[in-house]
């Protein structure tokens, strides 16, 4: 306790600040909501690594992940995909035959956290005498060592040949903004600097032994980043204990999480701006000061009356490494985190404003703008109604509104890239294809690490998902061949049909009414319409997963979150939300005809301007769901001779691409348009249908129907 300062002041005002963090969505359910998230995301995304057969792991890091961001620290997400088919030896006995091998070499150049990776044979323990590609390097020691540029010149590459950016930090390399992507190989054995951190007391008695046995277990990745002050960088490899950071921080209870993003507030608005880019403090170096204060503290000073002390304590922390100009690693404790973000100079910076944080017991937490944390703290303090700040409610349902929206898109995502691999296929082979698949994802397990029960739980849960949804395309697959020899649909289709029927609100039920509308069952067709009709309310969220839904950017409907249950972390629920509707040219004959031009929409030289995401789903039909819903009625019930609502059809149609309210939830908007104009040629309104074609050409150029459809209608 600082002198001059009552404990009467120090408890409020933590009290104060966990009020306010909590209004700002930092509580304990919606940690946990993120967590689960982004952990059956990692899940999903191994999952289709396994089943397109590349042998790499996908792991999310960082505070998306750990639950420790606010909406306003627009975090990103960190990505780490590991390359499980490279062997790495910590010495020979770990060699392995058949294997690309790469042995851990302690260079003499080499920090303490780097190593190199010499290239050993996969037909004997003996070291590699011929390079085997240009990533295969001769060292001046007469050694052939991996360097580090592979997967940095593969992403620059890829973005050069797709004119989009490329992004860079560290050993992050992407074409994504908001997401930094980390190449890497994974160690099952944790190097020697690491093994003093095993040993040392902890008056806090945290890790307990139990956890430290787990760590132990959880290894190391070796990540293509060099240290910033070596002349051989490109040779070198940094040690990185990730997954036992995240085990820890995952052992952290709520208080600890209030304290840890206190302290980003604090960097974010506060110390960086007054470096001014002179110098950069980290959320790693924040990080690193609440794992030692963890350590040090005893149990009984994370309580909630004393956030104030915790967070002065880690601060105090930083200050003392910027005087020793010396941050330690936490796991490895001879490494200094500083190297490369501070110098001497910008060290005095960061000492002096620290002092000035601590010595004012906090008070500039008041000037933090961030989801207007001091804006909250004076509220509590004065106890004044300040109107445009955002309650706790609303913002607990905005998050949860975005970790269901991500969820989604990234599962639609991970269908449409497993589905990208049979696009070749024939019907037959298709079906086969994907029958295997569904038989096969209950069952997966792509982690081999994950020996916590909830993490094999999500596994499974992620398997049965993805196999629900693809059984929609393996019943419309076999639908379409049937359709297309005149054979009946039999009752396995059915039964496909009905397993997937709950994957979302609409996109199964709007594929069955479309193969009965094509089968001419059309009183069939309209009663599911209905049925699609009184699901679709206005609170449904519209999911895309072709590359045109910014996953990080989209705000979800109003609707939509405030009906989402916060009292359940489980945001994969799929009753309210509707995804967009695929037909694979496989499928052809389950959809209505003018859908075949969208599966050959391009024309010209169109292919040559497709984006990476676009070039395999532009090869198939697909439409938003609530368009194609009112477009199906305007079909059915043109077919039944129901004029009425024929019309009334066709005003939803229009609706649902004009209206501002559902307009944001249209993502294949030329599609849609191009479904009005259809409707407009079958009233004989040939001149509308044009402008409205061309009106589609305008917004989408190339790789638009629309230029098929104008020179159809001009033609004739």
């Amino acid at each position: 306790m600082a002198a001059g300062v009552s404990e009467w002041f120090y408890d409020v005002m933590s009290l104060r600040l966990i009020t306010a963090l909590e209004d700002m969505g930092v509580t304990k359910l919606m940690v946990g909501s993120r967590r689960h998230a982004f952990l059956m995301d990692e899940s999903a995304l191994t999952m289709r690594f396994q089943l397109i057969s590349e042998k790499s792991v996908c792991y999310h890091f960082g505070s998306m992940t750990e639950g420790t961001t606010t909406p306003g620290m627009g975090s990103d997400v960190d990505t780490l995909v590991c390359d499980d088919s490279v062997n790495i030896m910590s010495g020979r006995p770990d060699w392995k035959r058949g294997r690309h091998n790469l042995l851990m070499v302690k260079h003499a150049t080499c920090s303490p956290q780097h190593y190199r990776l010499q290239e050993i044979r996969a037909d004997l323990p003996l070291p590699l005498t011929q390079p085997i590609d240009e990533f295969c390097v001769i060292s001046q020691d007469g050694m052939l060592y991996r360097n580090n540029l592979e997967f940095e010149n593969y992403t620059r590459n890829t973005a050069a040949a797709n004119n989009i950016p490329y992004f860079h930090a560290g050993p992050s390399h992407s074409v994504h903004e908001m997401y930094d992507i980390v190449f890497a190989y994974r160690c099952g054995k944790l190097p020697t600097e690491c093994e003093s951190w095993f040993n040392r007391a902890r008056p806090g008695k945290w890790p307990t032994t139990k956890m430290l046995q787990a760590a132990r277990d959880l290894g190391c990745f070796l990540l293509p980043d060099g240290h910033c002050y070596s002349e051989y960088r490109s040779l070198e490899w940094r040690v990185s204990p990730s997954l036992i950071e995240r085990h820890l921080m995952f052992s952290m209870h709520i208080i600890h999480i209030h304290c840890y993003v206190t302290l980003k507030l604090l960097k974010k608005d506060i110390i960086n701006p007054y470096l001014n880019g002179d110098g950069k403090l980290t959320s790693f170096h924040c990080k690193t000061a609440l794992f030692y204060a963890r350590e040090q503290l005893l149990p009984e000073m994370w309580t909630v009356n004393q956030l104030y002390e915790c967070v002065i304590f880690c601060l105090k922390l930083l200050r003392d490494w910027t005087t020793e100009g010396h941050c330690p690693h936490y796991i490895m404790d001879q490494v200094n985190l500083f190297d490369g973000k501070l110098n001497v100079d910008q060290r005095n910076r960061l000492r002096t404003i620290l002092n000035t944080i601590i010595d004012t017991h906090l008070a500039p937490l008041a000037s933090v703008e961030t989801d207007d944390l001091g804006v909250r703290l004076l509220h509590n303090v004065y106890t004044v109604a300040i109107w445009d700040m955002t309650p706790r409610r609303a913002v607990c349902q905005k998050i949860t509104g975005f970790l269901s929206v991500f969820y989604h898109a990234v599962q639609m995502r991970i269908s449409h890239i497993i589905l990208e691999q049979a696009t070749d296929e024939t019907p037959a082979e298709l079906c086969l294809h994907l029958h295997s698949l569904i038989t096969r994802l209950p069952l997966q397990h792509p982690h081999r690490h994950r020996t916590e029960y909830t993490l094999r739980r999500l596994d499974a849960v992620n398997g049965v998902y993805i196999s629900r949804y693809l059984q929609q395309h393996l019943a419309s697959t076999a639908a379409s061949f049937c359709l297309q020899h005149g054979m009946p649909i039999g009752s396995r289709i059915w039964s496909w049909y009905s397993a997937a029927i709950d994957t979302d609100v609409a996109s199964t039920r709007l594929k069955l009414a479309s193969m009965l509308y094509c089968k001419g069952d059309l009183q069939m067709a309209a009663e599911v319409l209905e049925d699609v009709e009184r699901r679709y309310d206005n609170s449904v969220q519209s999911i895309c997963g072709c590359a045109r839904m910014k996953l990080l950017n989209t705000k979800p409907l109003k609707l939509f979150t405030e009906l989402l249950n916060e009292g359940d972390i489980d945001v994969a629920s799929a009753n309210r939300v509707a995804y967009c509707v695929r037909f694979l040219r496989q499928e052809a004959f389950c959809a209505p005809p003018i859908m075949y031009y969208e599966m050959v929409r391009a024309v010209g030289d169109d292919i040559q301007h497709r984006g990476p995401q676009e070039r395999v789903w532009m090869n198939w039909a697909v439409v938003d769901a609530r368009p194609f819903l009112h477009y199906l009625q305007y079909l059915t019930f043109r077919g039944l001779g129901l004029r009425h609502k024929q019309i009334q059809a066709f005003y939803s149609l229009k609706d649902s691409i004009v209206n501002g309210h559902r307009q944001h939830q249209v993502f294949h908007g030329e599609t849609a348009a191009n479904l009005i104009a259809h409707c407009l040629e079958m009233e004989d309104r040939i001149a509308l249908a044009i402008r409205i074609y061309l009106a589609s050409q305008a917004d989408i150029p190339r790789n638009n129907a629309a230029n098929w459809h104008i020179r159809r209608l001009t033609s004739a």
